[in-house]
């Protein structure tokens, strides 16, 4: 934990950005996805798509604000790509 606060915090926005804005808005959908078919079985047929729909900024925006606070840009583009490759993975699977 130490070594990670000790981190300088890098001033390269531009893939910081790509990250957050592209890859989170990916990763949030994917998150939704996941609201939605969850809604399917335990909720209302005609209440699912709206609370997944409407849980995207829910997902985004923490996602778009926790980007910059990765230490260095190509290591946000490196998590963020691995959660949304294992995201997409596993909807793919449950969805077969």
């Amino acid at each position: 934990m130490k070594f990670l606060v000790q981190q300088k915090i890098q001033a390269d926005w531009w893939s910081k950005s790509f990250a957050g804005w592209i890859l989170g808005l990916s990763l949030s959908i994917a998150g939704a996805s996941f609201i939605t078919i969850w809604g399917l079985q335990h909720l209302d047929k005609a209440l699912a798509p709206q609370l997944g729909m409407w849980s995207v900024p829910w997902l985004y925006l923490p996602l778009i604000f926790i980007a910059y606070f990765i230490p260095k840009g190509w290591q946000a583009v490196l998590i963020y790509s691995v959660l949304n490759c294992i995201a997409y993975g596993i909807l793919l699977a449950l969805r077969g």
